[in-house]
């Protein structure tokens, strides 16, 4: 139930990022500029490649693929597109529209994986991962766990945070810091659905959310018909867990790049800097600091914020609208 939950609140949370993009960020209402291309088009080119993948695994010819292509169709903008003979079939037509889905999702725990590497004395949260899946397979197995319906939750929230602890470890002076929340945002924003991809995938979706509540009601009624599909939900629930703590890291950044975004681009730097000298400084002060790694991070963040303010109110120093 859990992981068919996570699906869904991981699609939306993509979705409701690339809305907050059009609502609150200036640089996503001019396709084709540079801001536009730094920002956005890297999330679009990977939803496009990502249907285009979908075409290839469901054996779908492909008539034209353009991962962006930056142009107006009356008053539409077209920013990417694949052209392909549709199928007949709904399930292909679902595995093509969902295929950024997938795509992120893959991408997201290999990241969320690999960045903790860069982490000091944190060997990767691997092995977390599957002592979590064991762990959830081994609800089954005991009656207690099975009757309690918060315990896989708690388990899960848990580890989400232990992802994010983890990041935060990497401190702002750390380029890795950076660019794993500039790929979650980027990996976030190709997650999102377009109009078109809803209604292409609506016919398969509906089929494969009936699977699963048939299924989620022969699981619960018999618990050990759940050795069926042995492992293959609690590994997507983990899964799915480590994608909404890569995207906390995400929406995080795109907060970020809001508030540097409504500043005028010759003060922007002020509060950047102000970010970065923070954590050098407590990187200098080395073991001596009485913060940890994560309260370094949090107050460097906090410094560019507090600096930001001040220029987000002055008129000289804000961007209008």
């Amino acid at each position: 139930m859990l992981g068919v939950v996570l699906f869904f609140v991981v699609w939306a949370l993509g979705w409701f990022l690339e809305w907050l993009s059009h609502r609150f960020l200036r640089t996503t209402r001019d396709p084709g500029s540079r801001s536009w291309y730094l920002l956005v088009g890297p999330g679009v080119a990977l939803h496009e490649s990502s249907h285009y993948l979908g075409c290839k695994f469901t054996g779908t010819e492909v008539v034209e693929f353009k991962p962006i292509n930056v142009q107006r169709d009356g008053d539409q903008i077209v920013l990417g597109y694949v052209k392909y003979m549709k199928p007949q079939s709904s399930f292909k037509n679902a595995v093509i529209n969902l295929a950024p889905v997938a795509v992120s999702l893959i991408l997201l725990v290999l990241f969320a994986y690999g960045a903790t590497f860069f982490v000091p004395h944190r060997p990767g949260l691997g092995s977390d991962a599957i002592n979590l899946i064991i762990d959830l397979i081994g609800v089954k197995e005991n009656a207690l766990l099975l009757a309690d319906p918060m315990y896989p939750i708690t388990q899960i929230s848990s580890f989400v945070y232990t992802f994010i602890y983890t990041v935060g470890q990497l401190t702002v002076i750390n380029p890795i810091f950076w660019i794993v929340a500039f790929l979650a945002m980027t990996i976030m924003f190709s997650n999102a659905p377009s109009d078109m991809d809803i209604r292409n995938a609506a016919g398969g979706l509906k089929w494969i959310m009936l699977f699963n509540i048939i299924w989620l009601v022969v699981a619960y009624t018999f618990p050990y018909a759940g050795y069926i599909f042995y492992g293959i939900y609690e590994t997507l629930a983990v899964m799915f867990s480590l994608a909404l703590g890569f995207a906390a890291v995400g929406y995080g950044f795109f907060i970020l790049v809001v508030i540097l975004g409504r500043i005028k681009a010759s003060f922007r730097l002020i509060p950047l800097l102000g970010c970065i000298l923070t954590g050098a400084a407590f990187w200098m002060l080395g073991p001596s600091s009485a913060y940890t790694p994560v309260m370094q991070t949090l107050i460097s963040i906090g410094v560019l914020i507090a600096l930001a303010v001040p220029l987000l109110l002055m008129k000289s120093t804000r961007i209008p609208g």
